[in-house]
């Protein structure tokens, strides 16, 4: 079953006559974990964006097999949930409060608390090894704590499926770990939907089933992460880099070469050295 699907998606922004998302197709099963990678201005936060229909596109985009338009807001929060790159409240509160608003869609026309709702707010904290900063006021808070109150706001939320837009950009390596680890084992365990951009293209490749490469605003590849080549990503973001295999997980990793400079042999597909330094 497709529980995401995206047919001629096409978006310009006001002003300009060049296509930020230029006739997008791809599709997502359910329980997929889908990176979406491309260098800086190729389209993946418009696309985040008109997957909840912040913006208004054209074209086709269908969650659950509705188009997202005619969502109420409080029915496409139950369903989806975003954690977006920076989360900044209109004013301070306790991290308590901003993960409670995570139960917003589930409780009843007083927006009342149950017990049910206290305990799904305790257990996004504990999840993500943060309860310590339950009472602590968001602003005092590092960026790196600040995005993973973020997050167990989402998780609060028992969404279906997760749209992450460059969801990790303000955390440590150590961070990073424990928040897609505890992403992909929750929502594979639950057999949820992930889809995420990423400004780092190793953890795309280390987390994701599937990866959509962009590259203005049009999608250039859509393939496992094991098929992808060094030629596709100098074609991408030209860059010059070296694609080796982790000696544990065997999954591929990128590698920049700073002091090498090659070109492309035709007949191999692959990058030779022209030069030594």
């Amino acid at each position: 079953m497709c529980e995401i699907e995206v047919r001629d998606l096409n978006y310009s922004y006001f002003g300009t006559l060049r296509k930020a998302l230029d006739a997008v197709n791809f599709s997502v099963c359910k329980g997929e974990f889908v990176g979406i990678i491309g260098p800086n201005g190729s389209g993946k936060t418009t696309l985040v964006k008109s997957l909840t229909s912040i913006l208004s596109y054209k074209g086709k985009v269908n969650i659950m097999e509705k188009e997202v338009r005619r969502y109420s807001k409080r029915e496409f929060a139950r369903l989806v949930g975003v954690v977006a790159q920076e989360f900044l409240p209109a004013y301070d509160m306790k991290a308590r409060e901003i993960v409670e608003m995570g139960r917003i869609p589930h409780t009843g026309l007083m927006g009342q608390m149950s017990r049910e709702d206290e305990e799904k707010v305790d257990e996004a904290f504990e999840c993500l090894g943060i309860p310590h900063l339950k009472d602590r006021m968001f602003y005092s808070m590092s960026g790196g704590e600040r995005q993973m109150v973020y997050v167990a706001k989402v998780f609060a939320q028992e969404p279906q499926i997760l749209l992450l837009d460059e969801a990790t950009s303000h955390l440590d390596i150590g961070h990073v770990e424990i928040l897609l680890k505890k992403i992909r084992i929750i929502f594979k365990k639950e057999k949820k939907t992930v889809v995420a951009t990423f400004h780092d293209i190793n953890q795309a490749f280390a987390f994701s089933d599937r990866i959509i490469v962009m590259k203005d605003g049009k999608v250039v590849a859509d393939v496992i992460p094991e098929m992808l080549t060094e030629k596709l990503i100098y074609e991408v973001y030209k860059a010059h880099c070296t694609i080796v295999h982790h000696p544990k997980t065997n999954k591929i990793n990128v590698l920049m070469d700073l002091e090498d400079e090659r070109s492309f042999d035709p007949l191999r597909n692959t990058l030779i050295r022209s030069k030594s330094f």
